[in-house]
């Protein structure tokens, strides 16, 4: 999708991060937007940044994971109260399932049938169904 077509919507990029068949979620922190909640970790696209360049740094500021990411699974256009997010979801592959947390109070490794256990963001839950449905 177009940027221009979404308008003033914030287009973030979500890893979908895979190490021995699990995926990584990780719970956003006490003080956060949408505390308490699970989702797959990334952040706002930068400047002239692709999905993939913005999940490799995300995941380096926030976990301090190296990943190597591959192609863009599925995007999901969610309108919370605050504003409308393109959340573009992209495959990566981790070397390790180490990760030392600064914006997440926690992290997991699920199956990918496992996904929709966890109480996800909203804009997250239509990228685990779609996970759910092709990894499980």
């Amino acid at each position: 999708m177009s940027r221009h077509r979404h308008g003033n919507v914030k287009q973030v990029a979500a890893a979908i991060v895979f190490h021995e068949g699990c995926v990584l979620v990780a719970r956003r922190a006490p003080g956060q937007n949408l505390e308490g909640l699970w989702e797959f970790p990334g952040g706002k696209l930068e400047p002239g940044e692709t999905p993939q360049s913005c999940v490799v740094r995300e995941l380096d500021e926030e976990l301090s994971l190296a990943v190597e990411p591959g192609p863009t699974l599925i995007e999901s256009l969610f309108r919370y109260p605050g504003g409308a997010i393109n959340l573009i979801a992209v495959v990566a592959e981790a070397a390790k399932r180490d990760v030392f947390l600064t914006v997440h109070d926690e992290v997991q490794w699920l199956a990918p049938i496992d996904l929709l256990t966890a109480e996800l963001a909203p804009a997250d839950i239509p990228i685990a169904e779609e996970i759910s449905r092709r990894f499980s």
